[in-house]
């Protein structure tokens, strides 16, 4: 069977969802280039070069060494018969060895070399530059003209895949880990130009602000979320997880497309959350499967770290605590208890420094929502960071705003600045201002822990005394006990989606007011000790099914 992308290409409806291929020219170009191989046109000016006799200056080409040259034969093959496990060795395994060999501080050959020396094959072209831009990205400086060319591969990519999951057959089928990568990357890219871009204009560097007029498209906030939107809606991922036994074709039967849809959900959760949107980022995975016994996100551990870290960002910024404290828990506890992760992956640091991170933002919500956590956390919590801890109980702001600065995530305007307020611009005003939220959150709630460690001596106590205990005037105290009453209710989750909970109050002490008396609930709920033992049982049962499947 004649592979999709050339069934595509030989027909004119899908010439503008392709975007032409071979690099954006238009049809009579492609069909001209068709008549002549590169070969042919090379020896062709060498002849012309002779009989003028007048000597040119010789091309640059990059040599590929002939353990490369063999494995972009192979991952050629691999692609034409659609062969799944063979793509996955060659990506997991083999292209990260060569990369350490050959291309540890150097760019892989240029698309072109590979274009004259391999094959032209445009779908596999377009797959090799994403290899070679994210290598670029992964371990070398980003030039502009990197940054311009990364964009429009992936537009060309991204338009192929859409018009396929429309038409409902997909030109290529690649393995989990590269489809989550592919995606993963699109939102970094994206990321990292925002932020490149803020830095070049506050340093009036007159070149690059002169790239950025010139190229407003480029990694345009409303283009990205567009194309993450029509992968969704094309792959049609949500009817599948409303009711994964209603189709038999799409996500229903092919894994790829099924997996095209659930990862751009991701990456939304992830861009509104860059963009401090966080109740919509929250929207976008209402109907992720964690209530199944193994949802979707287990098969890439990456893309478990990433739904987790950013769910309970949002839950932290949303003064959901107790949902954040859980989510970071069960992340935790999960990564401390497995090793999916391929160490020679570009993903392996990145992943260990979320796990970092999410360390960080779980110790700023244990101070300002104190509650149980697993024994394990709990004992790493004491080793590693029991100093912050300290810190952070004390209520030092300057702990808070480290912790924040360090495991926030690398927050960005949607809009582009203001090229003419170089004076006034300031880079780093996303950040600032998702920062001066948290820190007023925190101020509100920074004398809680203190008023609730007295109350906690109790069963009750006057106001005046409690006031004289903690420093402050007895009006002032009455505010900080409304203050206590209205913060330490929140919104709970238990079962359903994201969004879905019930009001709760998650204080460590109970009270009420009764004129000049506070009275403090001295009965402490305790768990079964049959409770804890049977949790532990069903953990260990499912951490078991789980390593079986494996």
């Amino acid at each position: 069977l004649k592979p999709r992308w050339l069934e595509l290409l030989g027909s004119g409806r899908s010439r503008n969802a392709l975007g032409a291929l071979s690099g954006g020219r238009g049809s009579a170009a492609m069909a001209a280039d068709g008549k002549k191989t590169a070969r042919q046109l090379a020896d062709e000016e060498e002849s012309d070069s002779d009989a003028s006799e007048v000597p040119l200056e010789p091309v640059r080409r990059d040599t590929i060494p002939s353990a490369v040259d063999h494995f972009l034969g192979q991952l050629l093959e691999a692609l034409k018969k659609r062969a799944i496990p063979e793509l996955h060795k060659l990506y997991e395994d083999t292209f990260n060895k060569l990369t350490n060999e050959n291309y540890a501080n150097k760019k892989w050959p240029n698309a072109d070399a590979v274009k004259e020396q391999v094959s032209g094959e445009p779908l596999f072209l377009i797959l090799y530059k994403e290899l070679y831009y994210r290598h670029i990205y992964a371990r070398l400086s980003v030039s502009l003209e990197d940054r311009r060319g990364s964009w429009e591969n992936y537009c060309k990519l991204l338009d192929l895949i859409i018009s396929d999951l429309e038409s409902g057959e997909l030109s290529m089928l690649l393995p989990a880990q590269w489809l989550w990568d592919m995606t993963d990357e699109f939102v970094y890219h994206y990321q990292t130009f925002c932020m490149m871009r803020g830095k070049a204009i506050k340093a009036q560097k007159e070149n690059d602000v002169a790239f950025f007029r010139e190229n407003p498209d480029v990694w345009k906030t409303t283009t990205v979320l567009t194309y993450l939107h029509r992968l969704v809606r094309a792959s049609k991922v949500e009817n599948y997880l409303m009711d994964k036994t209603s189709g038999t074709n799409g996500p229903f039967s092919c894994e790829t497309t099924r997996l095209l849809g659930y990862f751009s959900l991701m990456q939304l959760l992830r861009v509104h959350s860059l963009l401090g949107d966080y109740h919509l980022a929250m929207r976008t995975i209402q109907r992720i499967d964690m209530q199944e016994e193994v949802p979707l996100f287990c098969k890439i551990p990456a893309c478990h770290v990433t739904l987790y870290y950013y769910m309970g960002f949002a839950y932290l910024m949303m003064r959901r605590y107790a949902d954040a404290i859980r989510t970071f828990s069960e992340i935790l506890v999960f990564l401390s208890k497995t090793s999916g992760v391929n160490h020679m992956s570009y993903q392996f640091d990145a992943m260990s420094k979320k796990q970092d991170q999410m360390y960080a933002l779980m110790l700023i919500a244990l101070a300002l929502s104190p509650r149980q956590i697993d024994e394990s956390l709990e004992k790493t919590i004491r080793d590693k960071h029991g100093e912050k801890q300290a810190r952070l109980r004390g209520g030092e702001e300057l702990c808070f705003e480290e912790l924040f600065s360090y495991a926030c995530p690398k927050f960005v305007s949607a809009a582009p600045p203001d090229y003419e307020a170089n004076e006034t611009f300031n880079a780093n005003e996303a950040h600032q201002r998702q920062l001066h939220l948290f820190l007023q959150e925190m101020r509100q709630q920074q004398l809680l822990p203190r008023i609730g460690a007295y109350m906690k001596l109790y069963t009750a106590i006057t106001t005046s005394k409690l006031a004289q205990l903690c420093d402050m005037d007895t009006d002032a105290l009455r505010d900080q006990l409304m203050c206590v009453m209205h913060k330490t209710s929140q919104k709970v989750r238990s079962v359903g989606a994201p969004l879905d909970g019930e009001p709760s109050h998650c204080s460590e002490v109970e009270f009420y007011l009764d004129g000049d008396m506070v009275h403090i609930n001295a009965q402490r709920i305790e768990r079964d000790h049959g409770e804890v033992f049977l949790e532990q049982i069903l953990k260990f049962q499912d951490l078991l099914k789980k390593m079986e499947r494996g």
